[in-house]
């Protein structure tokens, strides 16, 4: 009865000491937030009312005109879209020269969750002189360039970068 008491006793010394020699678990890394795109409006289509003239002639020689007016949807062009990017390791992406033609937005995207950007314009060009634009964490600020001409802008709140936007 004591080999067995004492062979218990070994045996549970044993499982306690194994219990505590485990390995700790390591960190649980921290999820990078993915930004969500920028979802812009589609402009619906407006109608345009025609006027079709159908003359009603009778034995008499007398003219009747009756006015039938149908809607015809006209197309609107979905505008050209191009994304400049501010990403968190303060590159921009694309810098330099770029050539849109009428009508493009240009959208200066935040992707950077650590720190503000902003963009501001150059120059005196009539619409799109906006001054200094601070743009937060996953927002956007669009301008819609419907003027053909070159336009000037330059980053803020991070090492400096160029734009030139050439509308043709």
């Amino acid at each position: 009865m004591k080999k067995v008491f004492v062979v218990l006793v070994v045996l549970f010394i044993g499982i306690l000491f194994a219990g505590c020699t485990s390995q700790p678990s390591t960190p649980a890394a921290t999820p990078t937030p993915t930004p969500a795109p920028t979802m812009m409006a589609t402009p619906v289509p407006t109608a345009i009312p025609t006027t079709i003239a159908t003359p009603n002639v009778t034995s008499n020689v007398t003219a009747n005109v009756t006015a039938n007016v149908t809607a015809v949807p006209t197309a609107v062009p979905t505008p050209n879209v191009v994304t400049l990017a501010f990403n968190k390791d303060l590159t921009i992406s694309p810098v330099g020269t770029i050539y849109v033609p009428v009508g493009t937005v240009v959208s200066w995207v935040n992707n950077d969750p650590y720190k503000p950007h902003g963009v501001k314009s150059l120059g005196t060009n009539s619409g799109y002189n906006f001054g200094t634009v601070k743009i937060p964490y996953q927002s956007a600020y669009n301008v819609t360039f419907s003027t053909k001409g070159a336009y000037d802008y330059v980053t803020v709140f991070q090492p400096y970068k160029a734009w030139k936007i050439v509308v043709s």
